[in-house]
């Protein structure tokens, strides 16, 4: 069953995915890619960091709410950790994988 989605993607994505899209399709004259065969094809090879995920979105507010109710915790340590957990992640950019595809030759 094929089901839509919407989804909002980053400048940075989009480039990537355009780009895919323009190498797949140069050259190749036995069909035609599209966006969502691209992006399928993504999702499918992908192997995604969940921990890294996670630390990209980790909501450093209430992780500090979260450590400050729990007893015996140095907070400026926690908060120290917490930043740099944050700064890691910030400067991580992920690129996407080269794709190959039969018949584009």
């Amino acid at each position: 069953m094929k089901r839509k989605l919407q989804v909002i993607l980053s400048d940075e994505a989009w480039a990537a995915i355009e780009t895919s899209l323009k190498d797949c399709n140069d050259g190749f004259i036995n069909g035609s890619i599209n966006y969502s065969d691209i992006i399928n094809e993504i999702v499918l090879n992908s192997k995604i960091d969940i921990k890294l995920l996670q630390a990209k979105h980790t909501n450093i507010r209430k992780s500090l709410r979260l450590m400050a109710s729990q007893k015996e915790i140095d907070i400026e340590s926690a908060i120290k950790a917490l930043m740099d957990l944050k700064s890691k992640t910030t400067r991580k950019m992920q690129k996407p994988s080269n794709l190959s595809f039969e018949g584009a030759e």
